[in-house]
């Protein structure tokens, strides 16, 4: 255990054996309260023990709530977090409907929806763009109260994107009374985790709220280990009556040991010369004993937010995000033949500094037109992302990765490299700017228009392992939906809306490939009931993208062009329809249920990103039965079809996953839980679509002790 989680563990001691704290235990039998859940859903999911919320403005930055907007949404609220012991935003989006999180190697994620990568992120609202359209390392969920997901395109608040989905972590704020939380966690693997949550009033105008957890792992993968920690503090102040200042700043490590750079090949050239699968234990890492790969951010915030006398609102928000990124990884490839030969590697050592600083300012509020009220959004906004990248290579001098005789038995036991190849990287810096406006317009009491726009400037100066990638691009992107209630509880809605993307990919000879264009067509229909705590929805979709960079191969060889993958601009298309339930069933039950029906094709119109599931649904519950006060219990289920990559025999079957979980409240300050994941222990590939994959974790058990004032 390391000093700073004993120190974190010493806190957290402090805070449950403090006497003054209300931890006098009720008597046996004298609960009677089970949930806490207030009468209407707000703009925040804590203590309401929901598994939806009231209002969100990840798509147009109007308060809407999820019957409002036209498009499909989800939410993954902090009842569902806690429930699932959800500790990264990966494991949160791995409950979405619609969305594939695809572990390609264990530090590094792309995430996908309706056949496309998700390079969406929000923070409360303000873009937080993903350099490459990935994440690396993981981002803790302690700090956030919820995540929303907008499925389509919304380029209208995040600029530049995808048409796939937009993804909004809503950051956890202080509250007017004091609390407190503490909680520890043991699971398989010699997994241990402790977060503490405390806020309140500070003074009179001044509220404050710190929240911090540390994590450390090993793995069912050989070698493998992994340490997360995270640390948020935020203050806000009354100016006031209308105005009001709030500042934060989180400080987040991710450390991993023997992590994968690429993943297990997975095929074999058989003696007979056809290729076959090749099966490798569960715990194989293919990973060296002397690699890591440790991020380490710091986010930062400042926001003002004043409402002016006629009721309007300006809100102006400045986030800022510094990375560091150090590794020294080995990357395995080539023929892998029957007697387990053939195959080699070669090592690369990455320092890298990102620093991302975003400003938005907009201005909000209502107006009418003799009985109707009208909503409109005007603001601007600006990202500055500078990418600082020094790159060096061992390909040729053989050390570190001599030829493996017999990969199935490969423990990673290998000399370290000599890092004295091609001393290069990347030098960027990227400038977005943009305005936008966005308004809801009551064209009856029953239909409404929703429209708006973005006119935006990219531009990007970048010099990337000698190849000059520079860009300069302008656009306006389009909104537009429409809203008609059908009954009080019932809403039918189309939308129409499109992005553009500046891409970093670059084809063999460097260049980089042209910006994708991409459009998402919608309709749907909403219902809202039992005062909003219960949302359902259905839509069919189809959506589009131009230029989109695919893999076109592997270069190894620096005299044609850049080291690495290659690719090329193709186009596709995907359709289909999707539907989810969220919310409060009964005062028993809450429930997410929801199902993506999914075809992509190519521009040669045959069916194309196989790897990605035709038939997705995720299920999950939570049930208080009424004859034990105290006691929940529950289950999250995924269901994804059959999938296999285009002329390769790599392919996995039809695939259902089961979790379950069970707490018990004690008292008002005292809970217990029990989570066991994957409870078949199915044997299952992690994303395959770069021909490499490591299996997905085995069956997992985990105990949680919650204390709460």
């Amino acid at each position: 255990m390391t000093l700073h989680k004993s120190l974190l563990a010493s806190t957290i001691a402090s805070l449950l054996l403090y006497p003054g704290l209300g931890l006098a235990a009720e008597q046996p039998g004298k609960l009677n309260t089970v949930k806490v859940e207030a009468d209407a859903l707000g703009n925040t999911t804590e203590q309401t023990d929901a598994y939806t919320t009231g209002s969100m403005n990840t798509a147009t930055k109007l308060d809407l709530s999820i019957r409002e907007t036209p498009q499909s949404v989800s939410v993954i609220t902090s009842q569902q977090i806690e429930d699932l012991n959800i500790v990264t935003v990966n494991e949160a989006l791995d409950t979405a409907t619609g969305v594939s999180v695809k572990r390609s190697e264990t530090d590094r994620t792309y995430f996908e929806a309706r056949g496309f990568n998700i390079n969406n992120f929000q923070m409360d609202g303000v873009g937080i763009p993903l350099h490459w359209g990935l994440l690396e390392g993981d981002i803790d969920m302690a700090t956030y109260d919820r995540v929303e997901i907008v499925r389509g395109a919304s380029g209208l608040m995040s600029g530049l994107g995808s048409p796939a989905a937009t993804v909004n972590l809503i950051r956890k704020r202080p509250t007017a009374e004091t609390q407190a939380s503490a909680s520890l966690t043991q699971a398989r693997w010699d997994d241990t985790r402790v977060q503490a949550d405390v806020s309140g009033q500070v003074a009179e105008p001044i509220r404050a709220r710190v929240v911090v957890s540390d994590q450390s792992r090993d793995s069912y993968l050989q070698d493998y280990y992994k340490d997360l920690s995270s640390t948020y503090g935020v203050v806000e102040a009354d100016l006031g009556l209308n105005t009001l200042l709030t500042a934060g700043i989180s400080r987040q490590k991710s450390e991993a040991d023997s992590p994968m750079w690429g993943a297990i090949t997975l095929t074999y050239l058989a003696d007979d010369g056809s290729t076959r699968p090749a099966n490798f234990r569960r715990s194989m890492n293919s990973s060296a004993d002397w690699a890591y790969w440790d991020v380490k951010d710091t986010r930062s915030f400042v926001e003002l937010d004043h409402t002016w006398a006629n009721g309007w609102n300006t809100k102006a928000t400045y986030n800022r995000t510094k990375t560091r990124g150090a590794q020294e990884l080995l990357y395995v490839y080539g023929t892998l033949k029957e007697d387990m030969s053939g195959l080699t590697g070669w090592a690369g050592k990455f320092d890298r500094e990102t620093d991302i600083k975003l400003f938005d300012v907009a201005t909000s509020g209502e107006f009418k037109t003799g009985d109707l009220t009208h909503k409109f959004v005007v603001g601007a906004n600006q990202a500055d992302n500078d990418v600082d990248e020094y790159a060096l290579y061992d390909y040729t001098t053989g050390n570190g990765f001599p030829a493996i005789t017999n990969m199935a038995q490969w423990t990673g036991d290998t000399p370290h490299p000599t890092f004295t190849d091609m001393p290069n990287g990347e030098i960027t810096s990227d400038k977005q700017t943009g305005v936008y406006l966005a308004g809801q317009f009551s064209l009856s009491e029953d239909l409404k228009l929703l429209t708006g726009a973005r006119s935006a400037r990219y531009e990007s100066e970048s010099v990337s392992y000698g190849a000059d990638l520079s860009k300069k691009d302008d656009v306006v992107v389009p909104y537009a939906g429409l809203t008609y209630d059908l009954s009080k509880q019932l809403t039918l809605y189309t939308s129409y809306t499109e992005t553009f993307t500046p891409q970093s990919e670059s084809k063999l000879s460097g260049e980089r490939l042209d910006p994708v264009t991409g459009v998402n067509k919608e309709v749907g229909l909403k219902g809202e009931f039992f005062s909003g705590k219960l949302n359902t929805s259905f839509a069919v979709f189809e959506t589009a993208q131009e230029g989109l960079a695919t893999l076109a191969g592997f270069n190894t060889d620096p005299s044609l062009g850049e080291t690495g993958n290659y690719y090329a601009g193709d186009d596709y298309e995907s359709r289909g329809f999707e539907f989810e339930i969220a919310g409060e069933l009964t005062e028993q039950i809450n429930l997410i249920l929801g199902y993506t029906n999914l075809t992509i094709d190519d521009n040669k119109g045959e069916v194309s990103r196989t790897f990605t599931p035709k038939q997705s649904a995720k299920f999950t519950v939570n049930y208080y039965p009424q004859f034990a006060p105290g006691l929940k219990l529950g289950s999250f289920v995924e269901y994804r079809s059959d999938t296999y990559l285009r002329g390769t025999v790599i392919e996995q079957d039809a695939l259902t996953l089961v979790d379950l979980f069970a707490s018990y409240e004690f008292n008002d300050n005292w809970s217990a839980s029990l989570n066991l994941s994957n409870v078949t222990d199915k044997t299952y590939l992690t994303s395959f679509e770069y021909s490499q994959a490591y299996y997905a974790e085995p069956r997992n058990i985990s105990a949680t002790i919650r204390w709460q004032y």
